[in-house]
């Protein structure tokens, strides 16, 4: 499977921005730092696997949407 990180990135942006959650908001409920959500949404790195469901969750979206790259939009 080929993960497009930064389809991805631009996925959980976009979601967020929806949930109208700043990246310390989203990092906060996550337990993982402001500059973590920042890599993911550059496309720089993914969450891990163990904060996915979590992710997907806030973000009101599935895992396989989150990890397909595609943002509502």
């Amino acid at each position: 499977m080929y993960l497009d990180l930064p389809a991805i990135g631009a996925c959980i942006r976009a979601r967020r921005t929806e949930a109208a959650l700043t990246q310390a908001e989203l990092a906060e409920r996550l337990s993982v730092t402001a500059q973590a959500v920042s890599r993911w949404e550059r496309g720089e790195s993914l969450p891990d696997v163990a904060t996915l469901p979590d992710l997907a969750c806030i973000l009101g979206c599935s895992v396989d949407m989150l990890l397909g790259g595609y943002s509502g939009t």
